[in-house]
């Protein structure tokens, strides 16, 4: 058996489609700290005006904040990752880290995102279907090896499906 190394997962995907869920459950099976962009940008600005330069600026704190912690124990990064700049941060910040970063996608229906955007209780996001519809419009696709994963699936398939990917790209859980 190698070694266990510590490793950075991007979860990414579209507003509504279970990206905090999936990273809690991901933080919780490997003990890792769970970044959430929309902590972070409410941490640096008081009101978000969600600008360019604002979106980058979480981005570029979510990376440091990875790296940081990648000396330690593993992480989870939970946001939108909409941009391959913002994706190629936390690939960096992996790298510099000296481990590696595996993406997961989270994919769901638009109808199904809709309702629970609109079931959803009021958390950090401030995202409504709006921003879904406009996001959707601009996601740039993920490059290089990644799981798709479909968010409707009960989580304990999500979960099976996401180790196996895990263990497929070399890694030992």
């Amino acid at each position: 058996m190698g070694e266990i190394r510590i490793m950075l997962i991007i979860v990414c995907g579209l507003p509504g489609s279970g990206k905090t869920s999936i990273s809690k459950m991901l933080a919780k099976r490997f003990s890792a700290a769970h970044i959430n962009s929309d902590v972070v940008r409410k941490r640096i600005f008081e009101k978000p005006a969600y600008t360019d330069e604002e979106k980058r600026k979480v981005y570029l704190a979510m990376a440091d904040e990875a790296g940081k912690s990648l000396k330690e124990k593993n992480v989870i990064l939970d946001a939108t990752f909409y941009r391959k700049e913002y994706r190629e941060m936390a690939r960096k910040a992996a790298e510099k880290a000296g481990t590696d970063a595996y993406i997961i996608v989270c994919e769901l229906g638009e109808r199904e995102t809709q309702k629970r955007m609109e079931e959803r209780e009021m958390g950090p996001s401030d995202a409504d279907f709006e921003v879904y519809l406009k996001l959707k419009e601009t996601f740039e696709p993920v490059d290089g090896e990644h799981l798709k994963i479909d968010c409707s699936l009960p989580k304990k398939e999500i979960m099976k499906r996401i180790e196996e990917f895990l263990e497929g790209a070399g890694k030992r859980l």
